[in-house]
């Protein structure tokens, strides 16, 4: 899944000279956190509900001699970490991890198309993990060799059953540790098949 799936495409936009009053009354009409700046249609800056919260506050990172009455200029984070388009959304998500942010405006070249945020991103984890479906969770652990996924998933078809999702929970030298999403009801019966193919089944549990 690409950025451009999941981001927004109608992206409000604020110029430079606004002041930070009126920012903070377009978040709060438009249900807005974060604007993307514009200057001459080129991208300058970024602001958000926290940086619009901190002014005036006792917060040790509050904007020092900025008031509700400056320019949101003030303000801004500049220069701008963006996405592209293209981009896939793990890349997205690791980003706004690393840096602690909440939103990647996404630029096509220097066109401002977009803007995607952790909440557009957890959304798209959420899809991809086939949570939705009338689906079972299971996680399973297989060798970390070549084939060991293929077998486990030949193991399942063999059961009828089809496997519309499979994540990587952890990853080691010698194991890795997978999540499954199977096209059943019958999670425990499954698990139990797999158990008794010799896959070590981590969840579902098995009560004693």
């Amino acid at each position: 899944m690409l950025v451009k799936d999941v981001m927004t495409h109608e992206v409000v936009a604020i110029g430079p000279d606004l002041p930070i009053k009126d920012v903070n009354a377009l978040m709060e009409q438009r249900n807005i956190r974060h604007f993307p700046i514009l200057s001459d249609e080129r991208l300058i800056g970024i602001v958000s509900d926290r940086d619009v919260g901190r002014v005036g506050s006792a917060h040790p990172k509050a904007p020092k001699g900025v008031g509700f009455k400056d320019l949101v200029n003030r303000i801004m984070v500049s220069p701008v970490l963006s996405a592209h388009p293209l981009d896939p959304v793990e890349e997205a998500a690791k980003l706004l991890r690393q840096r602690k942010i909440g939103a990647l405006p996404v630029l096509d070249g220097d066109a401002l198309v977009g803007i995607v945020t952790a909440t557009d991103l957890l959304d798209a984890f959420t899809k991809m993990s086939g949570v939705y479906g009338a689906t079972t969770h299971l996680e399973v652990e297989v060798e970390n060799r070549p084939g060991a996924l293929a077998e486990l998933l030949s193991e399942v078809a063999e059961r009828g059953v089809n496997v519309p999702s499979v994540m990587t929970v952890k990853s080691g030298p010698e194991y890795v540790q997978l999540s499954l999403r199977a096209e059943t009801i019958d999670g425990k019966g499954l698990a139990r098949q797999l158990r008794s193919a010799g896959f070590a089944v981590l969840w579902l549990a098995e009560k004693p």
